[in-house]
């Protein structure tokens, strides 16, 4: 009986771990993603952003947040700027983040091109959590 609880509680552990893909549609500053399983490691990518007013220095702030403490665990700020297409043939941007405790976590949108008053689209999102943790 020992043996099968261990198995059950192994199988829900490694079962919370998620990687994802999907889109952005003009998001706004606070945007929260939706949630993911992970231990370790996250990385996520944005490939081909764009804004409402595209500029030469457009970037994105994202934050990566632990949703399952109380309060809420914030953890550092990445700045993309690779998503948006500046003509050298790179179109995505990652961010990674090492260390993490076993939990729920999310990003959310901290900053568009330093300002709270711009919109977001994003091609692709993914969310990665297998280098680390596999």
């Amino acid at each position: 009986m020992t043996g099968t609880a261990a198995a059950v509680i192994m199988l829900t552990t490694t079962s919370a771990l998620a990687n994802w893909t999907s889109s952005l549609d003009w998001v706004r500053v606070g945007f929260p993603s939706r949630t993911w399983g992970d231990q370790s490691y996250s990385q996520i990518h944005f490939t081909k952003c764009t804004t409402d007013r595209q500029s030469p220095h457009d970037s994105v702030h994202v934050q990566l947040v632990r949703v399952d403490t109380s309060p809420d665990t914030y953890y550092d700020t990445k700045k993309f700027t690779e998503c948006f297409t500046h003509g050298d043939g790179d179109e995505t941007s990652t961010g990674v983040w090492t260390g993490l405790p076993a939990g729920d976590y999310r990003f959310y949108i901290k900053s568009i091109n330093n300002a709270d008053v711009n919109v977001l689209s994003v091609n692709k999102v993914t969310v990665d959590t297998t280098k680390a943790d596999g």
